[in-house]
């Protein structure tokens, strides 16, 4: 009974991973569980699950958008109705309100980004491709992206990282309860802030000892690639940006300023028009 109950938790934590939320799980499936939401919640604690801090679907899908707004240099309406799948979940306006803040300068909302690299080799960093992305006249399936995610305002950014880590790197590990909790740094410091859309996204690098199985629902194809590799891919917005910059600035982790930056996404959003 003992084996049935485990295995039916390690469910429910990969069927969390895999769909994002509690209520997408129990939507996908009829609301058919055997386990209340409170008793859900109390299974993700009990693996150590720090929970997901915003829709990092419609991010990816805000980007895109953005990113055609950037390179075509047309309105926001054309872009929205020309390009956007049916699937949508962003509105035009949810889009109109992330452009308004990128012309004032201003972010909205949290993000953590990860720098990792094995000892020995600092110039290689761990990218997947991602897995949740609609194939369309958007974009082929698939951008190269860093482990990346929304982030709650002021909170511990040791659990920041681990939920970055949890869903984009270690996922098995979780359900596995070997989740590797000594690689996150005490008192973790970002290397560098930048801003892409409407979000302010610490930069934080780490740096792995041993080698370890990766495995994630959100990104696929997790391997050490270089800047040159990295390059050579489809991107997220903001990625090959924060990778030259840790390369090229030689950051100091004593100093008390830590450096900001405004993406070449944000810098040519802010010449577009919206009508």
């Amino acid at each position: 009974m003992a084996s049935t109950q485990l295995d039916f938790e390690k469910f429910l934590v990969t069927e969390y991973f895999k769909h994002g939320s509690i209520n997408k799980v129990y939507s996908t499936h009829h609301y058919n569980l055997p386990i209340s939401f409170a008793g859900y919640h109390r299974v993700l604690t009990k693996f150590g699950v720090i929970k997901s801090a915003g829709p990092n679907s419609h991010l990816s899908e805000s980007l895109r958008i953005l990113a055609k707004l950037a390179t075509y240099k047309i309105p926001l309406e054309k872009a929205y109705h020309q390009y956007a799948p049916s699937s949508i979940k962003v509105s035009t306006n949810t889009l109109h309100r992330i452009l308004h803040y990128i012309r004032l300068g201003l972010t909205r909302r949290q993000g953590t980004a990860l720098l990792i690299t094995q000892v020995g080799k600092p110039d290689a960093f761990l990218t997947g491709v991602e897995t949740h992305r609609p194939n369309s006249a958007l974009g082929q399936r698939g951008d190269l992206a860093l482990p990346m995610g929304h982030s709650k305002t002021g909170e511990d950014p040791k659990d920041a990282i681990a939920r970055v880590l949890q869903q984009e790197v270690f996922t098995d590990l979780v359900t596995n309860s070997m989740f590797p909790w000594e690689i996150i740094p005490s008192h973790p410091k970002p290397v560098l802030f930048i801003n892409i859309a409407d979000i302010k996204v610490a930069v934080y690098h780490l740096e792995l000892l041993d080698i370890f199985q990766f495995s994630s629902f959100k990104l696929s194809q997790l391997q050490y690639r270089d800047l040159k590799e990295i390059s050579c891919h489809p991107l997220r917005p903001g990625i090959e940006e924060i990778c030259q910059k840790y390369l090229t600035q030689g950051f100091d982790l004593k100093s008390p300023v830590i450096p900001e930056f405004i993406s070449s996404l944000n810098l040519a959003l802010a010449k577009v028009k919206t009508q």
